[in-house]
């Protein structure tokens, strides 16, 4: 039998931007179906850095902590499963999502918190250390590595700014350029700040484990160092099921939002690293709480 449900709001995305919009729609006792894959964006780190009272808190010990704080709200149903398809629904509420464990849910307003894949270099031993050794937020990971040899991987229009904004944590610190042409001028910016420049493409990591110790060169030469700054640009992890809702996008990719959350497209909120390459806990706790706000007035407006 295939369920047909129906919710006030359903939250795509279990991470701490979905978990926080259905914490906050549970506490106004909405009907919150959240749609959760196990999935988080950042799972693989091995600490939450930042985050007022959980700092350095592993990722998965705060998901289990949020599961539990849901749990407790009855209006709050998680689902876990995989929104596969989100359309107009004419014949009652305004949206109709089909979910992959064969049901169906209507609802007025969706949150959309599915997170964002991170587009790593392509260096051999990149990924088992992404979040741990390898990172691309200094504000969540350079606290963990300060003090200690750093290097960076060269990304144009932003190397000599990312570069130097490690500087706050270490004064042991080399710039691979990685193809990315450097001036004069930002040559000797970088050389009064005492950086290391060295020409060339990384090819490979090594170290035990999820460590780093260094990393080779296209053209044989290693590079010594406990940590790696590296580009990161956003994926839409799911964009097949986005691209049929005429969503506003920025040039970046990501949604168009105002300050509660509302896209471009009635009934549709998002939250989370879809609205900005900045990732950060914090801030998608903020923006998911923002949502549930949002849509709690309207609820209330609906009623009336």
């Amino acid at each position: 039998m295939i369920d047909e449900l129906i919710s006030d709001v359903v939250v795509v995305g279990g991470g701490a931007a979905g978990s926080s919009a259905a914490l906050v729609l549970g506490r106004a006792r909405a009907r919150v179906t959240l749609v959760d894959a196990g999935r988080p964006s950042n799972t693989p780190s091995t600490g939450i850095g930042g985050l007022l009272g959980h700092d350095g808190t592993a990722p998965a010990d705060f998901y289990r902590r949020a599961a539990a704080e849901l749990a407790a709200y009855p209006t709050v149903t998680r689902r876990p499963a995989t929104v596969t398809e989100i359309t107009p629904d004419d014949a009652g509420p305004r949206w109709r999502l089909a979910l992959d464990d064969g049901a169906t849910v209507h609802t007025d307003h969706v949150v959309l918190a599915t997170g964002m894949h991170y587009a790593l270099p392509a260096v051999d031993g990149i990924e088992g250390r992404f979040g741990a050794s390898v990172f691309h937020c200094p504000f969540c990971h350079g606290w963990e590595h300060r003090d200690q040899p750093l290097a960076v991987l060269g990304v144009a229009p932003m190397t000599v700014e990312r570069t130097l904004l490690l500087r706050r944590w270490t004064d042991d610190l080399t710039l691979i350029t990685a193809g990315t042409a450097l001036t004069e001028a930002k040559q000797n910016r970088l050389a009064r700040a005492g950086v290391r420049i060295v020409e060339g493409e990384a090819v490979a990591l090594h170290g035990e484990g999820r460590r780093l110790e260094s990393i080779t060169l296209a053209d044989g030469r290693t590079v010594a160092c406990s940590g790696l700054l590296v580009p990161a640009p956003h994926e839409h992890r799911r964009p097949a099921l986005l691209d049929k809702l005429g969503l506003e996008v920025t040039p970046s990719g990501h949604l168009v939002t105002d300050a509660l959350g509302r896209t471009s497209v009635p009934g549709l909120w998002a939250a989370g690293d879809l609205t900005s390459p900045v990732a950060n806990v914090a801030r998608a706790i903020a923006e998911g709480a923002q949502c549930a706000l949002g849509i709690t007035h309207e609820l209330v407006a609906a009623a009336a």
